[in-house]
């Protein structure tokens, strides 16, 4: 992800290309955009790149090196964990706070199927933000 993909002062991402096809806006909580903030300062082009090749951390990369570590026993031992499992920490996550179903699925953007998704072109941004909010302050509870 580019910082030019990123907005601080309106405390969003902007997806220009998603898994369905479709650009959204993701909300941030405050205390990402506190992160991204701090993160700025060191960073270049991208949020997360490579110092060797200066492009974009991929995915596969992430899954390579939790796989490395874990050969290492640098890390939890969690049988077939990859990163891609954290949006299902999140979606269970929500869940648990009470967050209504269809803003938890706008959280991850996922497309509405049938009638619904034909009709309903809502995009749920300011219910995504209260719950990707929520979901930080519990996070941060989990610490204490």
């Amino acid at each position: 992800m580019a910082w030019e993909d990123v907005d601080l002062e309106k405390g969003t991402i902007h997806l220009k290309e998603t898994k369905n096809g479709m650009e959204r806006y993701v909300q941030l909580p405050s205390q990402t955009i506190a992160f991204l903030t701090a993160l700025r300062l060191s960073s270049g082009k991208y949020l997360f790149e490579s110092q060797a090749s200066k492009l974009p951390i991929q995915q596969k990369y992430l899954t390579e090196n939790a796989w490395r570590l874990r050969q290492t026993g640098q890390m939890l031992d969690i049988a077939h964990w990859s990163p891609h499992d954290l949006r299902r920490t999140v979606r269970t996550g929500l869940s648990r706070l009470q967050c209504p179903s269809e803003v938890a699925e706008a959280v991850l953007g996922h497309s509405r199927k049938g009638i619904e998704g034909t009709y309903d072109l809502y995009s749920y941004d300011a219910e995504c933000k209260k719950w990707l909010q929520k979901w930080a302050d519990y996070l941060d509870g989990c610490l204490v």
